[in-house]
């Protein structure tokens, strides 16, 4: 077994393959992807891609084969979640206080912001703000509205670990990838079937509440919750899952939700769908997915199961 981590898309970032020596390469160059990826397509990144993807004033522009891809990716969730995921949320984010890295903001304050959050402004900018529905693919060529913007954040790790899996450990048989969580899973552990991906007790986070196995199939996990990413504005406590319904951060009674499909992409789009959906109508919309499962950890301490989600489960009944 070798393993490679580092940090990058503020989170860490951990691959553990079973690899012949001629393949250790294969870890290298994974490095170099995700970290260019990041430099690309991050928000807090100034002049980069993105950033001048976002503030471009001309409407119909030609893009990279990977923002391509990227914007297509998002076209496709966005009707598939008939509109939950929109990455259009940005203007919420940066009104809400997390208009920055969020190891910067903490490192800027350990104490409440004082600034008012004007909630009325962020949601008349919510509902006037372009749609991305207004965004059209030609070709090669995006047309887009005037003052679009988008944030990769909802999509951008599963999507870079589905890129390695698909395009650079293509022929590797064991391995997963992990960017903070949102992990693929390919083939075996040594001397067993599948691997055993630990799932975080939200209720107490410095302990593991039961193990996923992966069963031998290719597997995407994704965990989705409101439990690190917070801060304050004036009085109002905010958490960065924005409810695409409303521009303002959700409020219901899930603390997270870790689901499965059949690329990490799918897992992590759905695990937030189903966070900002809430119980009821999340468990509606994966049960209805035939390639998904998913575990609902709500905040007065049960955890639901969708119709597919305990055939994973591993040894949760010990612990």
């Amino acid at each position: 077994m070798i393993w490679r981590g580092f940090k990058s898309m503020g989170t860490d970032i951990v691959i553990a393959a079973l690899l012949d020596n001629n393949q250790e390469e294969i870890l290298v160059t994974s490095e170099k992807i995700i970290l260019d990826f990041e430099k690309r397509f991050s928000r807090f990144v100034d002049g980069n891609e993105l950033s001048i993807f976002n503030q471009s004033l001309y409407q119909k522009r030609e893009v990279s084969p990977m923002l391509l891809e990227l914007l297509k990716e998002i076209k496709y969730y966005y009707v598939e979640t008939k509109g939950v995921f929109d990455p259009t949320i940005i203007n919420s984010l940066e009104a809400v206080g997390y208009n920055k890295s969020f190891d910067k903001i903490n490192l800027a304050t350990n104490a409440k912001n004082k600034q008012h959050l004007d909630i009325d402004k962020v949601k008349l900018d919510f509902n006037t703000r372009s749609k991305l529905d207004e965004l059209k693919i030609e070709g090669a060529l995006v047309d887009c509205p005037k003052n679009l913007k988008i944030d990769l954040g909802g999509i951008g790790k599963g999507y870079i670990v589905d890129f390695l899996s698909k395009d650079i450990f293509l022929g590797v048989e064991n391995y997963w990838i992990s960017a903070g969580g949102d992990l693929i899973a390919v083939g075996n552990d040594v001397n067993q079937i599948g691997w055993d991906i630990d799932v975080q007790n939200p209720f107490e986070p410095d302990k593991d509440i039961f193990f996923i196995n992966t069963q031998g199939k290719k597997t995407g996990i994704a965990t989705s919750g409101i439990i690190k990413r917070t801060g304050f504005s004036g009085d109002f406590k905010w958490n960065h899952i924005i409810d695409s319904r409303t521009g303002l951060p959700i409020e219901n009674n899930i603390l997270s939700v870790t689901a499965l499909s059949s690329s990490v992409t799918r897992a992590d789009i759905f695990a937030k769908t189903v966070l900002i959906l809430g119980e009821e109508k999340g468990l509606e919309f994966i049960n209805n997915k035939l390639d998904a499962a998913c575990i609902i950890f709500t905040k007065d301490k049960k955890i639901i199961y969708s119709n597919q989600a305990k055939p994973f489960l591993k040894k949760y009944e010990e612990k």
